[in-house]
């Protein structure tokens, strides 16, 4: 029997909650750890057994040791610059970056062996509203947002010296739509934006932003059927397989699922769920069996089991939590 740990940022209590899930009846909280802080974004590194909160005021990175039955153990507090709203690591697990919406700015801090954060290492400030970044390991391009001046930006990390300092390209989105989290597809080819201001997701082929002066994207989708009149787009994730994708909306407090055209890159809504009440994070698990999405205002959890054959989501169970959960990892115990 499989055996997961979810971890949960409870950030007005000020706590990450941690829950042993085997079966969808047998969900047990183990731990609740105080951050002395309001934490919002988690990141796991699982093969150095690392999970990394991201604390305010104080801006910080808590490192934690994660012992094997899943349990938290504080190792490390470093200072970081921006209140943290999003986490990325590359691939090397040789940089974590600090996306910062209220701070106008990403932070880039390298990882010792033990997977330690030093020190900020590289600062890129006056970005508008930075909300996600992530990095695209085959031409070791980072990509992040700007949410409040609708563009994504794009440095390269072959010369991490050099990082910031030349830039490489801006990506001008439509105005007004508030590009938010960023998701690659797993063949590498494309980058799906989600919009919060606009309820869509833009499609952008990776070759022609590195390549072309003029860059035209793909394809702009909306993720609902019905018209809102506040729109609210939150978080954005590939299925394990890469066909399918996931984007969530805060307003109709709902997931939506979509199917991916491989070939084109382009996308095609086919169902709408409704879920937990404002679900602003949510993630799919390692083996992509689960999907798992948290409510801030519901103080809940709802666990998808996921078709792998046409990515329809069934719905096995629902937990309770503290008051306003915001961000969830899992890890996947062997």
């Amino acid at each position: 029997m499989k055996k997961y740990i979810i971890y949960i940022s409870i950030p007005k209590k000020y706590i990450i909650e941690v829950f042993k899930f085997q079966t969808p009846n047998f969900i047990k909280k183990i731990q609740e750890i105080y951050t002395h802080g309001e934490v919002q974004p988690l990141k796991l590194i699982k093969k150095k057994n690392i999970l990394y909160a991201g604390v305010r005021n104080p801006s910080r990175i808590i490192t934690y040791k994660i012992k094997k039955n899943g349990i938290l153990k504080k190792i490390k507090e470093t200072n970081t610059i921006g209140n943290p709203n999003h986490f990325s690591i590359d691939k090397k697990k040789k940089y974590l970056f600090n996306s910062s919406y209220g701070g106008n700015s990403i932070s880039c801090h390298l990882l010792d062996k033990n997977g330690i954060p030093s020190k900020v290492f590289k600062i890129k400030s006056n970005i508008s509203g930075c909300h996600c970044s992530v990095i695209e390991e085959k031409n070791k391009i980072l990509f992040f947002t700007s949410l409040l001046s609708d563009k994504i930006f794009v440095y390269s990390l072959k010369n991490i010296k050099k990082l910031f300092n030349k830039k490489i390209k801006k990506i001008k989105c439509s105005n007004k739509c508030g590009p938010r989290h960023i998701t690659i597809d797993p063949k590498k080819k494309y980058l799906y934006i989600i919009n919060e201001l606009k309820n869509s997701i833009s499609v952008w082929k990776i070759q022609d932003i590195l390549n072309k002066k003029k860059i035209k994207q793909i394809q702009t989708k909306k993720i609902l059927k019905k018209k809102l009149n506040k729109k609210w787009a939150a978080d954005i994730h590939f299925s394990r397989c890469g066909n399918f994708l996931y984007a969530s909306e805060r307003i109709n407090n709902s997931i939506s699922l979509f199917q991916v055209k491989k070939k084109t890159g382009k996308i095609k809504l086919i169902k709408v769920y409704k879920t937990e009440k404002q679900p602003r994070s949510f993630k799919i698990d390692e083996t992509g069996r689960y999907l798992m999405i948290c409510g801030e205002k519901s103080s809940s959890v709802s666990i998808y089991f996921i078709n792998k054959k046409n990515g329809f989501l069934k719905k096995i169970k629902k937990f309770s939590t503290i008051k306003e959960p915001l961000w969830i990892e899992i890890l996947k115990l062997i």
